[in-house]
């Protein structure tokens, strides 16, 4: 979707809820450039991130007028982390919704809370649970695969490492996309340095736009984006 322009060029998200989980996602979001509003009702909390984000305000977020003050509405998107107090983050999400903010994430903490957001049209919806619980089998099934971030529900973009079977084969002979409909976008290699003076040293170096013609060796890790059942068909064939 479209975002608002500022005058750094950022997108402008609001943090709702500065629990563990509110604190650490508001702090990595404004670490990755994002220009980040943090709210919370405990002014402590806000004190504690006020100088790691763009702007931190301690309010009840429920009070819509008090939103109005903050300009709430003009953020890009808006994450409402807000844990156990269910009531308090649906109703954070209702006012969001009467001011006009269109992009919603919200965590939800249990399916009724899930199936209430979805009633109220929210359609990202951040379940911690299911996806650890998702992230964890596919590491006990899948060992050699790692999920970087999931897409969709069923998309995600993820790390393959290449076994010998793949040592000096060009990614146009390994034909990933037309096999798997598999888009490889990285490839990492691991280079081991040796200082005049010093231990060797393992680096990682990452070939960002990869070509056809670049060959793979094995221990080498493929960044790849696609579906999770052709990633799965990847690792389970040639992995």
């Amino acid at each position: 979707m479209e975002r608002s322009s500022n005058r750094t060029g950022a997108l402008r998200i609001a943090v709702f809820g500065l629990g563990r989980f509110g604190f650490d996602f508001a702090v990595r979001l404004a670490q990755l450039g994002a220009e980040v509003l943090a709210v919370d009702s405990d002014s402590e909390r806000v004190q504690e991130i006020d100088q790691r984000v763009s702007r931190a305000v301690a309010l009840d977020a429920t009070n819509e007028f008090a939103m109005r003050r903050i300009s709430a509405g003009d953020i890009d998107l808006a994450c409402v982390c807000i844990g156990r107090n269910i009531e308090a983050s649906l109703l954070v999400t209702a006012v969001l919704q009467r001011l006009g903010v269109k992009d919603i994430w919200v965590r939800a903490i249990d399916q009724t809370q899930a199936q209430i957001l979805e009633a109220m049209g929210i359609t990202r919806i951040i379940s911690l649970e299911r996806e650890m619980a998702r992230q964890v089998a596919q590491q006990i099934a899948m060992p050699g695969m790692q999920i970087i971030a999931p897409i969709t529900t069923d998309h995600s973009l993820a790390e393959v490492k290449a076994r010998a079977e793949f040592a000096g084969k060009t990614l146009q002979q390994l034909d990933l996309r037309n096999r798997f409909g598999l888009n490889v976008v990285a490839i990492k290699s691991r280079e081991v340095a040796t200082g005049p003076d010093g231990p060797e040293k393992v680096e990682i170096r990452v070939n960002d736009l990869p070509h056809a013609d670049d060959v793979i060796r094995e221990g080498d890790v493929l960044v790849v984006i696609g579906s999770d059942e052709k990633i799965a068909e990847l690792q389970a064939d040639f992995m």
